[in-house]
Parts: structure tokens; C-alpha cells; sequence
């Protein structure tokens, strides 16, 4: 814990050197949304610690509102399972691809649905998110590939 607390002060001095720092505690953004009479989001918060300090009043709108996903392209495992210098450590057998795709790709699943792949499996079958009523997998050949897998998946919601 003490490891963290001194890399978060060493950034509030590099911040503190490019503009002002102004610290809010998470009661002070709660009590401060409740005032405006505004829903408990991530974007509210943010929008309620950016105007904080002159408690200025932002109109809030869902317009033109992402959700953004991360997906790492090599998960922890396969990273800490990597060789080590002077170590003989070997990963395990991964399916990084099969017939062209890979994980994170979108594809359209039997002319029917359209799913990310989330891993693949070792019988051959691409494996997606469970859903009642759809496949949680499927052979490539019943599979199109719509969209190469991105790290960063941006959802326009409306």
C-alpha cells in the first residue's frame, strides 16, 4: 500500500507543475450530484468532480454517449506464463487463431446472430458469450467474419 500512496504523490507533483490540482473525495461528488438532482453514472461523477470547485451546473444529456471496452490482446496468464531469462518455463498451448479468426473478431454466427468470439476452444469450435437462445459456440464454417478484433470496442448507445 505504501508502494502506490508514493507513485500517487510523485503524479500530483508532475500534475501540480502543468496546472492546478484539486483533490475530491468521493462523499463530496455524491453530495454534490444530489444537489443537482442528476443518477448515480460514471459520467455524471465525472462531469460533477470537473465543476466541482465553482460548483458550476453542466446540463446532462445521453447524446452521442459510448460505452468503451478494453480487450488485451494477451490476457495476464499468457504474459506471466512468457519464458523468464535463465528460467525454462514453456507457455501452454494456445489457439491464438483458427481459419482466420482470432479472438475478439465479430462475426455473424449461422446468417442468424452476430457474436464476439471470446476464446477458442481446443475441438475446433469458436467460443462466444453465453446468451440464452443463442450459440455460446459455433464451427467456423457456419461463422463470417464481420470485424477484426480491437483492443478498444466503442458502443454508440442511444
Amino acid at each position: 500500500m505504501k508502494h502506490k500512496k508514493v507513485h500517487q504523490g510523485q503524479i500530483y507533483q508532475t500534475l501540480e507543475k502543468v496546472a492546478p490540482v484539486f483533490k475530491v473525495f468521493g462523499y463530496q461528488t455524491a453530495s454534490f450530484r444530489k444537489d443537482l438532482d442528476l443518477p448515480k453514472e460514471h459520467d455524471v461523477d465525472a462531469l460533477c468532480v470537473a465543476t466541482l470547485d465553482k460548483r458550476t451546473s453542466i446540463p446532462y444529456h445521453r447524446e452521442n454517449f459510448y460505452t468503451i471496452k478494453f480487450r488485451p490482446r494477451q490476457t495476464r496468464r499468457r504474459y506471466h506464463d512468457l519464458p523468464q531469462k535463465g528460467k525454462g518455463r514453456v507457455p501452454y498451448q494456445v489457439f491464438a487463431a483458427l481459419d482466420g479468426f482470432r479472438k475478439g473478431d465479430i462475426v455473424r454466427v449461422k446468417d442468424k446472430w452476430t457474436k464476439q468470439i471470446n476464446s477458442i476452444y481446443s475441438n475446433g469450435r469458436l467460443a462466444f458469450a453465453r446468451v440464452k437462445g443463442e450459440p455460446g459456440s459455433a464451427r467456423p464454417e457456419d461463422c463470417q467474419l464481420l470485424l477484426r478484433g480491437q483492443t478498444v470496442v466503442w458502443n454508440y448507445l442511444t
